[in-house]
């Protein structure tokens, strides 16, 4: 369950973070691991470090990215 208190900052919520992510993916078609997160970095900031990776997981669970590992790379599936 999640539970927000008066310091919780929305903007670095997975939730938050994971609509960046298919907004991103969606301009940019396939990205690498390391190139998505350095633009998330940029529009957000390093906070975002925190809960890339739930991010991701949340967004690969629900079927929205694929990713390669060969290449490193993500691509939203929509």
């Amino acid at each position: 369950m999640l539970s927000l208190d008066k310091h919780s900052n929305l903007t670095v919520s997975v939730v938050n973070v994971g609509g960046l992510i298919i907004r991103i993916l969606k301009d940019k078609q396939i990205l690498p691991f390391d190139e998505l997160l350095a633009l998330l970095v940029e529009e957000v900031g390093d906070e975002v470090k925190e809960v890339y990776l739930a991010a991701l997981s949340f967004l690969f669970l629900i079927g929205k990215v694929k990713y390669y590992q060969d290449i490193d790379s993500l691509e939203f599936s929509g």
